[in-house]
């Protein structure tokens, strides 16, 4: 919840290759610092200051990618994004296997970060991000950068095309900031419109419910009986296919039938889960395996489904406050294992309802 905001800020004020360097840079040295806490306290403070100041690369990451391809690719490199999420769990559960030592784990995980901060001089900065700033000459010449690399020529057509777009969202910004002088609070805009004020209320429950379920289904895996780390490599990987699902899905079916399907299977599989009778392992696993499947579903699908429930104008701040609120649900997560103190299923209970 501290992250966002901040990162968000750099990378608009300063460039998304600039946000990307400072989260991994930052997510390197706090994380690896960890590995000299000698009390639960310094641990802790360590662990809050590396996911508000080094947790910002996979957005700045996936806003970049959003503006470096055109919107054909756009659904395919945000599924791609996503599944590459997951191989990085499945890295680190087969990395905690070979390294149980939570100490040497960190130093193993954390510190080849530092590599990332060569992005400043390997990565291309966004184009869309130049042009937002009036620098037309950098977009160019990161334009003819990528047509090289790609083995293209840009015409002078393709040029002045990109000049008159430039000049064009210089004039809409200029327009946009006058009439923003005049425009209300936002706020104030929400609760004049039923509709929008109705999703305002709806969207960050679906939020909470899916980073709740998304991320607690992985804390929980290792909670399954069996190894604890391939069922923990089984519940990441599973995942994969859940966002290619949603991907192929999305546009055949529609946004909602996708999104309340994906729910009420991921609920039935979990809510069974618990009648499964003491021994059947393998039915157990299979059914915990199709709700973090399906929970990969929901996903994807909430991500492109918020983002066409509001108005354009007001999309990126109205999203924003979603996906803040939907935090709540991964602040829960982490407190849903102690829950097996009480009884090995209430954490179980709590993710289907």
């Amino acid at each position: 919840m501290v992250c966002l905001p901040l990162t968000g800020f750099i990378s608009d004020r300063w460039g998304r290759r600039i946000a990307v360097a400072f989260s991994a840079f930052n997510a390197c040295w706090l994380g690896a610092t960890r590995y000299f806490a000698n009390t639960y306290i310094v641990f802790v403070f360590l662990q809050f200051l590396e996911s508000s100041l080094g947790n910002g690369a996979y957005t700045a990451c996936f806003i970049l990618l959003m503006e470096i391809v055109g919107p054909k690719y756009r659904v395919i490199i945000g599924t791609l994004t996503q599944t590459f999420f997951s191989v990085g769990q499945v890295t680190v559960g087969l990395i905690a296997w070979v390294v149980p030592d939570w100490r040497n784990l960190t130093l193993i995980i954390y510190l080849p970060q530092i590599i990332s901060v060569s992005y400043l001089w390997i990565m291309t900065e966004s184009i869309r991000w130049h042009m937002s700033k009036g620098r037309y000459d950098k977009s160019e010449e990161t334009l003819r950068k990528m047509a090289k690399a790609n083995g293209k020529v840009l015409s002078q057509k393709s040029l002045d095309a990109l000049k008159n777009s430039a000049q064009e969202f210089k004039i809409k910004q200029d327009m946009m900031k006058e009439n923003m002088k005049n425009e209300p609070w936002l706020i104030a805009i929400v609760f004049q419109h039923k509709a929008i004020l109705v999703r305002c209320i709806v969207s960050p429950i679906l939020w909470v419910t899916m980073t709740f379920v998304y991320y607690g289904m992985s804390i929980n895996a290792v909670n399954l009986s069996g190894n604890r780390y391939l069922n923990y490599v089984a519940v990441s990987m599973v995942q994969i296919p859940g966002y290619w699902t949603a991907m192929f899905l999305l546009d055949r079916i529609g946004r909602r039938p996708v999104l309340m399907g994906a729910y009420w299977i991921c609920a039935i599989c979990l809510l069974a889960y618990i009648f499964v009778p003491e021994g059947q392992y393998v039915v157990s696993l299979c059914l915990y395996l199709i709700g973090s499947y399906c929970s990969a579903t929901v996903v994807t699908a909430l991500y492109i489904y918020t983002t066409e429930l509001y108005p354009t104008k007001y999309r990126h701040r109205l999203f924003a406050f979603s996906s803040a609120v939907g935090r709540i649900g991964s602040l829960l997560a982490p407190l849903s294992p102690a829950l097996v103190n009480l009884d090995i299923f209430i954490s179980i209970i709590l993710l289907g309802y």
